[in-house]
């Protein structure tokens, strides 16, 4: 469950015959940034090359359904984005086609429909027409353009689906900065129909005025909610910290008051997801490699961990914050003590 404040819709979770591979500790959690050094080279930002691979599977996951027969999220299109930053373009084929497989039958785009936004937000009938929208628009404005005018209006609904709307935007503007293919298009015009097709409007987001650094703001409200995930290792907590690293990866792309707008939506919703949580108190460490958790992620077959591994490493290389190394091996079970020498930050 999301909790009733969230207004998620029915597409929350996780398949559970893919496994969530959520520790069931809830205390303690476990590594330091220093103990990532390992000199090999992880993308955690923007991809360094071209991935044909992340076409091709953005392509397939095109014919496939956008929630799994359970009411799940499908979740193949962000896993497989975020296995390309980590590096792991030869696996994107596998984990497309199995994704594809278990996901219910295709939505077709109906380009060039009349659509009525306002109207048809948070109405999922609606769907093939959104996505048929968003294909014009990106063709006749671009992409940027696109994703500067829709996600403030959507920001408000930021916790729709348990954020999977703007997870998978993110995902998909990232995929694009790093090529620019009429793949990836596709891809935004699919993530941000969901977002528009399944929106639900959040909570009332009360801040206003200037933040001199959104960028830190939002990585600092991802290192909130992997305290609360550290002490409380859940599905539901996890996507507080993806949820927040994919507004650290569209914030860019928006005007300043609308990053303001966004980082007062992400802290509602925090605000709303851990009432009456505790965060960990104190933060252990094991220093697993990088590579080693990247790949534990990989293996696992389970897209939250990949998510939460590239969301975390990309964090941790934005804050030096061990939180997100600790939140990296909890989400991987990778936090025995033969694992590595323990101490605490």
């Amino acid at each position: 469950g999301t909790g009733p404040a969230l207004g998620t819709g029915p597409a929350l979770g996780t398949n559970p015959a893919l496994g969530t591979g959520v520790a069931s500790e809830t205390g303690a959690a476990f590594a330091t940034g220093l103990a990532f050094a390992t000199g090999l080279a992880f993308a955690t930002g923007l991809a360094s090359e071209t991935s044909t691979a992340l076409d091709e599977a953005f392509e397939r996951m095109a014919s496939a359904g956008f929630e799994l027969p359970n009411g799940f999220v499908n979740h193949g299109a962000m896993a497989c984005e975020a296995l390309d930053a980590l590096g792991f373009r030869g696996e994107l084929g596998e984990w497309a086609r199995r994704f594809a497989t278990i996901a219910g039958p295709a939505v077709t785009p109906k380009a060039g429909a009349s659509l009525d936004w306002r109207e048809s937000l948070g109405n999922y009938r609606a769907l093939p027409e959104w996505i048929g929208h968003f294909e014009t628009v990106i063709a006749d404005d671009g992409w940027a353009e696109v994703v500067e005018v829709w996600v403030p209006r959507l920001v408000p609904g930021m916790a729709t689906a348990l954020f999977h709307g703007v997870i998978r935007v993110g995902h998909a503007v990232r995929a694009i900065q790093a090529s620019d293919t009429s793949a990836r298009h596709a891809e935004l015009a699919r993530a941000l129909g969901y977002w528009a097709a399944r929106y639900r409007p959040g909570e009332v987001a009360s801040r206003f005025g200037d933040v001199d650094d959104v960028q830190h703001a939002v990585v600092a409200a991802a290192a909130d909610a992997a305290r609360y995930y550290l002490a409380s290792p859940s599905i539901y907590f996890l996507h507080g910290v993806t949820g927040a690293m994919a507004i650290e990866l569209l914030a860019p792309h928006l005007s300043g008051p609308d990053q303001t707008a966004a980082l007062a939506q992400l802290e509602a919703e925090h605000s709303a997801m851990y009432s009456g949580a505790r965060p960990v108190a104190e933060v252990r460490v094991a220093g697993v490699p990088r590579q080693r958790l990247a790949m534990a992620a990989e293996s696992s077959g389970d897209p939250h961990e990949v998510k939460l591994v590239e969301a975390a490493l990309r964090a941790l290389d934005l804050s030096g914050d061990p939180v997100f190394a600790a939140a990296s091996e909890t989400v991987t079970g990778l936090t025995a003590k033969g694992d590595a020498r323990w101490s605490t930050v």
